[in-house]
């Protein structure tokens, strides 16, 4: 029997260094791999040089029982962790925007809602725009008034502005940038509120044609 198990090996092509035991009693299976130098190495077990190798299992007559893979590559573990992130990522966006929808068709029974509560909304802005805009021009007419009057104070260096008359100018010119501000903050709120109304009546409309369309198969 060992003199068939010699023969059997050499004919692979194996060197007697790397025959690892041979002598195993009847029926018991033959491992076989190559580690990283190209070197094959076979025995009962498995040997420590081909950790990172495919093993194949044997019969003593040199039939294939199985194959046992090679354990991941640091690179293929990399990839495998990023292909998982990215599968997670999308399956909590898919959950993240299934909620979304929820809420949509509840919150709106049409499309009309949707219009209406936007203008509404928007409408509610503008009148604070307008507010602003009317304080503004109160501001800006008064300013006007006080610098005049500061002026004529200095005019021909003969005169000087008061503290009070000065103090009143600065207070009134950052009123006036305040409400300058105000108002272009409101501007961008507006647009952005038009801007999420369009995506969730997109989004509504949307949904309310995946529907149909289900409903019809």
């Amino acid at each position: 029997m060992l003199r068939n198990k010699l023969v059997f090996m050499l004919a692979l092509g194996l060197s007697l260094p790397a025959i690892n035991a041979l002598a195993a009693p009847p029926g018991m299976t033959i491992k076989k791999c190559q580690d990283a130098t190209g070197l094959w190495h076979y025995g009962d077990t498995a040997a420590d040089e081909c950790a990172k190798s495919k093993i194949t299992v044997m019969t003593e007559e040199g039939t294939t029982k199985k194959v046992i893979a090679a354990p991941p590559t640091e690179e293929e573990l990399k990839e495998r962790a990023a292909h998982q992130e990215a599968t997670d990522a999308a399956r909590a966006k898919a959950e993240d925007q299934a909620k979304k929808d929820a809420l949509l068709l509840a919150t709106y029974g049409g499309e009309n809602d949707i219009t209406y509560i936007r203008d509404r909304k928007i409408a509610q802005i503008e009148s604070t725009i307008k507010a602003s805009e009317d304080t503004l021009k109160s501001l800006r007419a008064a300013l006007g008034r006080m610098e005049a009057q500061a002026t004529s104070q200095t005019k021909d260096g003969k005169g000087k502005a008061d503290k009070v008359a000065l103090k009143n100018i600065e207070q009134t010119r950052a009123q006036i940038a305040r409400h300058e501000s105000l108002i272009a903050d409101k501007r961008q709120e507006q647009e952005a509120m038009r801007k999420q109304y369009a995506g969730e009546l997109a989004r509504y409309r949307e949904i309310k044609k995946q529907q149909a369309t289900q409903s019809v198969k």
